[in-house]
């Protein structure tokens, strides 16, 4: 018996479990065995298209290796329903994790699952190649160095040099120059979208980069279906509402209570993360408060919905469900439909 409850527990875990054609939203009782047909991934990605509270989580266990052997580590494993996985640490290829690129590809094409890359703007350290928007061609393309003639310089194998640029505080250039970096990133990589990790820039660095990104992503560019987000901890950037489409109210410690401001950001856009990683110890084990800020509710309108940052340790909840309360948080926020 022991056994079979395992393997209940290890199908359960991977989200892809089998069910019946269903409308459900996301299944708690995952521990029986079901069949999920096509009927029932088309709905949930009709799911995820509709106008909704979404669900969003910080995820890094998929970067632990390249060989992963728990599901705890896999794409594949994550709730089926969650709306949008932040890419903390790094960003999956098929060169340098494999197994975790083909699983995003799966969820992204199956499920409707998006994936966003996690852009820093919480320093001005950064190195990159610099590259310029060509209309013409509808594309991004490098710039190389050039002497005083104008002629491009070659490295010493014969290569053009690019031209390598820093973000500097206040400047402009770089800071576009980043923003597009991070676009042809997105772009390169098959992401949905990018999330700003701002913690450092000044605000109008972060207006910077957004006006430039929304060129590209924005309602008039040419990838316009790639998502711009803004995650927060001490304060929301102003000036970027009408760029963003989600503004990720952060949290490192499950013990600084229960906040829903918004920052003077709209509250429709405004998703409240709880913090479920190490930090929280066993409460984020158990999901710290990701039901209660499913629960809630504004005073008028609604918000853009709740996440976890590093939704990994809530794999290990100690009711012997992989991902057991931030899937009935996500019940909560948008109960299924009934059959």
């Amino acid at each position: 018996m022991k056994i079979k409850t395992l393997f209940y527990v290890l199908v359960a875990a991977m989200g892809t479990s089998f069910t019946s054609c269903s409308t459900d939203v996301e299944t708690i009782e995952i521990q029986d065995l079901k069949t999920y047909d096509g009927q029932y991934f088309q709905n949930l990605r009709d799911f995820k298209k509709s106008d909704h509270e979404i669900s969003y989580a910080y995820y890094a266990s998929w970067a632990n290796t390249q060989s992963p052997t728990s599901w705890g580590e896999r794409f594949l494993g994550l709730p089926d329903s969650l709306d949008i996985v932040n890419l903390w640490i790094d960003i999956p290829t098929k060169e340098s994790y494999p197994i975790a690129y083909e699983d995003m590809k799966y969820c992204q094409e199956v499920k409707g699952t998006r994936f966003v890359m996690h852009a820093d703007a919480s320093n001005y350290s950064h190195k990159f190649w610099d590259r310029v928007w060509n209309e013409e061609t509808q594309q991004f393309e490098f710039v190389y160095e050039t002497d005083e003639n104008g002629n491009v310089l070659k490295d010493e194998e014969g290569n053009p040099k690019h031209k390598i640029l820093q973000t500097v505080r206040g400047d402009e250039e770089s800071i576009r120059s980043y923003a597009r970096w991070v676009c042809d990133t997105v772009v390169n990589c098959g992401l949905d979208g990018v999330d700003f990790d701002y913690e450092g820039w000044s605000n109008n660095d972060m207006i910077i980069a957004a006006d430039e990104c929304n060129k590209y992503f924005g309602p008039e560019g040419k990838w316009a279906e790639k998502l711009y987000i803004i995650d927060w901890f001490n304060g929301a950037p102003s000036g970027c509402d009408d760029f963003c489409d989600y503004f990720i109210r952060q949290a490192y410690t499950w013990q600084i209570g229960f906040q829903t401001g918004s920052g003077g950001r709209p509250m429709e856009k405004t998703v409240f993360c709880e913090s479920t990683g190490a930090e929280a110890e066993k409460g984020g084990i158990n999901g710290a408060r990701v039901r209660d800020y499913a629960k809630f509710v504004p005073s008028t309108g609604r918000k853009g919905g709740f996440g976890a940052y590093y939704l990994d340790y809530n794999y290990k909840s100690e009711s012997g469900i992989p991902y057991k309360e931030f899937r009935e948080a996500i019940q909560i926020q948008n109960p299924a439909l009934t059959k």
